[in-house]
């Protein structure tokens, strides 16, 4: 009998030593002794064979995935998307409780939902950064999950990237601080940037994600002052001499002169370090990078025509080629046959999972010369240097978008639109899905 509850208590002894233990926030481990550098050319964890497909029917795949008014939360703005390793769709975009252009006038429909803004610009205020899942391939969105919420102060600018080596997301992404709010993540701040860059990770398909880690001293030069990563989709590069890189489009203004530039950031070792990119000429702003078939990449801007040189056309995209994965931009390629009135746009290369980049390229944006409407589908099959006529996504009032090329060879587009629910149309009433699915990307984009 002793020996039957001695056996029992051993067992029960190693069971607890084996449980998983929990620690609080800001528990620390010990640094990890440094390993050798694996060979590049030794396979990676998750360099198994991946198999994704969604369902296609013939016919596009349409969903509205924020509503203004829901989820306790005035509006819905910055959108980004991503897919998983296992074709879990990621759609992300500020939770924002400021002064939507539609609220004034329309107060009693936002009944029990306070509003926090401390100036003019809807972008300060109560914003929060959220996420919705989708794994029908966009029909359906699962429950809104709030990833940082710090109070009345901003969190925002989504830029998320899948390591299909390892699997993990990461999500990099700004905080700001709204005059003289209290910070749950920054109470207090020594280095004088009120705009900051951080980064989150998930390990399960983006259920839960990391205590966020405050990136700003690396990847923020101390005489920026604006600071937003993407807003849209970041990239891995899948060829050539800086192939697994994990590259992020970002863009900043400059202390002295006032100037706006694009840039970037990128880890060559799984996300372990960072590394400040290079900067665009001047007028460069939000941007979105891709991958050309020669294995140079390219970013595609919206352009701060107040600093372009008198003269030069403003009101289309900007494209600056890069031959060192990120380090370093060439000059300038204004394309004036891609029309746009001053707004966020976002680029994608045109590639099966699997394949290598090809020379078809996509990109999303509002194409209008004056007017944040006509949001479209443009395609070069040439790396850039020509582009077709668009395809119509939504003719009504649109703004941001992102375009993603699914693993399947599905198209993408997760934009903001409106159809006029409070009135007078607004392109801030809702995000919206829209996916081509592959049995129709010969017939409606040319492909």
């Amino acid at each position: 009998m002793k020996r039957t509850i001695l056996l029992l208590l051993t067992a029960m002894l190693a069971v607890s030593c084996f449980e998983r233990l929990e620690f609080g926030a800001d528990y620390k481990p010990e640094k990890e002794e440094q390993k050798d550098p694996e060979d590049p050319d030794d396979p990676q964890p998750g360099d198994e064979p991946v198999d994704i497909s969604y369902p296609d029917n013939g016919s596009e795949v349409k969903s509205v995935v924020f509503e203004s008014g829901k989820d306790n939360h005035i509006y819905f703005r910055i959108p980004a998307i991503t897919e998983t390793k296992k074709g879990t769709l990621l759609a992300f975009c500020e939770a924002r409780n400021t002064k939507a252009d539609f609220y004034v006038g329309h107060e009693s429909q936002f009944e029990g939902i306070s509003v926090y803004q401390p100036g003019d610009s809807k972008d300060t205020g109560d914003i929060d950064l959220v996420l919705k899942r989708s794994t029908d391939g966009g029909a359906s969105w699962g429950k809104m999950i709030t990833l940082f919420d710090d109070g009345n102060n901003v969190c925002g600018n989504p830029a998320p990237v899948v390591d299909w080596s390892t699997g993990r997301i990461w999500l990099f992404w700004c905080w700001q601080k709204c005059a003289s709010q209290p910070s749950n993540i920054f109470p207090s701040i020594l280095d004088g940037h009120n705009r900051r860059v951080l980064y989150s990770y998930s390990d399960d398909d983006g259920l839960t994600w990391s205590t966020p880690v405050d990136m700003t001293s690396t990847l923020k030069d101390r005489t920026w002052t604006w600071y937003a990563t993407g807003p849209n989709h970041a990239t891995q590069l899948i060829s050539g001499p800086n192939k697994g890189r994990l590259i992020v489009p970002a863009n900043h203004r400059d202390a002295a002169n006032k100037i706006n530039y694009s840039h970037c950031f990128y880890s060559d070792d799984h996300g372990k370090t960072w590394v400040l990119g290079g900067v665009t000429q001047p007028a460069g702003n939000e941007s979105c990078i891709t991958e050309l078939s020669d294995g140079n990449i390219l970013t595609s801007m919206r352009i701060a025509d107040s600093n372009l040189p008198e003269g030069t056309n403003g009101k289309c995209r900007a494209f600056s080629k890069s031959t060192d994965g990120g380090a370093s931009w060439g000059s300038f390629d204004i394309v004036e046959s891609l029309i746009d009135p001053g707004c966020q746009g976002a680029v994608a290369n045109y590639h099966k999972g699997g394949e290598a980049p090809s020379s078809t390229l996509l990109l999303s944006n509002c194409h209008h010369a004056s007017s944040r409407r006509n949001m479209t589908i443009s395609v070069s099959k040439n790396d850039g240097k020509d582009w077709t006529s668009p395809y119509a996504v939504f003719i009504g009032r649109a703004a941001y978008s992102d375009i993603y090329v699914l693993y399947d060879g599905s198209v993408a587009v997760f934009y903001e639109n409106g159809y006029g629910k409070y009135g007078t149309a607004s392109p801030n009433e809702q995000i919206s899905f829209h996916r081509i699915p592959p049995s129709l990307v010969a017939s409606k984009l040319g492909l």
